[in-house]
């Protein structure tokens, strides 16, 4: 009897700790693009994308600032196209529709698993000048990236086709 509660109790510890570990802060920065992007039913320019994502803050008294990208490109059939993946697609005008922002001031680097929703849009860059985007996004398949820099340096990016929704 005593030989089958010490294993119990070596299981008991041996579970606590991996449980421990998965849920304490790892150190990572990482990301992931859930569910389906969704067009704004009043502007087809504007899409909410949600991810799920960790980062770290940077180190105390430090000015370091976490940053966020987040873009949707959509060639003009709103198929899976891999060029549209290609490095510049939504600068050089190889898609027929492209959002992104840089919603920095939303996320939250604190080490901890979040999962949010962020808003493309299309615009100028308020940094660059640049525009942000063109065309009207439509049901179908989009090429998301989002690009996240923890407030520690670390880089990750989930950069995926996405099913598109009005």
């Amino acid at each position: 009897m005593k030989k089958i509660l010490l294993g119990v109790l070596a299981a008991a510890i041996a579970a606590s700790a991996l449980v421990g570990g998965a849920l304490a802060n790892n150190g990572k920065t990482s990301a992931q693009v859930v569910g389906v992007v969704r067009i704004d039913s009043t502007d087809p320019t504007i899409a909410q994308v949600t991810a799920r994502y960790s980062c770290q803050p940077g180190a105390p008294g430090s000015t370091a600032a976490a940053h966020l990208f987040v873009s949707v490109k959509q060639n003009a059939d709103r198929t899976a196209d891999p060029a549209v993946a290609t490095e510049g697609a939504g600068f050089g005008g190889l898609v027929a529709a492209w959002s992104q922002s840089h919603p920095t001031d939303q996320v939250v680097c604190d080490g901890k698993v979040h999962v949010q929703t962020f808003e493309v849009h299309q615009g100028l860059d308020e940094e660059s000048g640049f525009p942000t985007g063109y065309g009207a996004l439509a049901k179908g398949w989009g090429y998301v990236q989002f690009c996240l820099f923890g407030g520690d340096g670390t880089y990750t990016a989930s950069q995926v086709f996405q099913r598109v929704q009005s």
